[in-house]
């Protein structure tokens, strides 16, 4: 690889953390209250999208620390995000779940996201979201899979 291809990968990667952070200030609803937060939808969405069903995976996969993650988890399950069940795997690692009412605030929260990427359908051409697909999965894998310390 080029250097100059190197550097373009860096400049994607850091435009879509810009677009990351953009997303998560612009959560919120008409009154400008937090919708919801970016970093505890993201568990959700780990959660809902990913099968990640434990703090560890969570955290592998987000490729943050396990503490950080818990503490975010702690929130959701008082706020009635989340459902923990017990795990017979491990028992000082229950099995996480969206509630019903997670499910909904989820679904909500997705909703709005998606009003953002219907208007930006339009600056696109043909073939765009699925080379933007490639690229991304490209990056992500040059970092590991998330599931290991590789």
């Amino acid at each position: 690889m080029k250097k100059k291809d190197a550097q373009k990968i860096a400049d994607i990667t850091a435009d879509l953390m810009m677009v990351i952070g953009r997303m998560k200030r612009s959560a919120r609803d008409s009154s400008g209250e937090g919708v919801h937060p970016g970093t505890e939808f993201a568990i959700l969405d780990t959660i809902q999208r990913h099968g990640c069903n434990t703090v560890p995976e969570i955290a592998a996969w987000r490729g943050v620390a396990r503490q950080s993650v818990q503490s975010v988890v702690n929130k959701l399950v008082e706020a009635g995000l989340i459902a923990t069940k017990e795990n017979p795997d491990h028992k000082l690692s229950p099995i996480l779940v969206l509630s019903e009412h997670g499910d909904q605030h989820y679904e909500e929260v997705r909703l709005q996201l998606r009003r953002k990427y219907i208007a930006a359908r339009p600056l696109l051409a043909e073939g765009d979201l699925d080379a933007a697909s490639r690229v991304v999965a490209a990056i992500a894998q040059t970092w590991g899979s998330g599931l290991t310390d590789d």
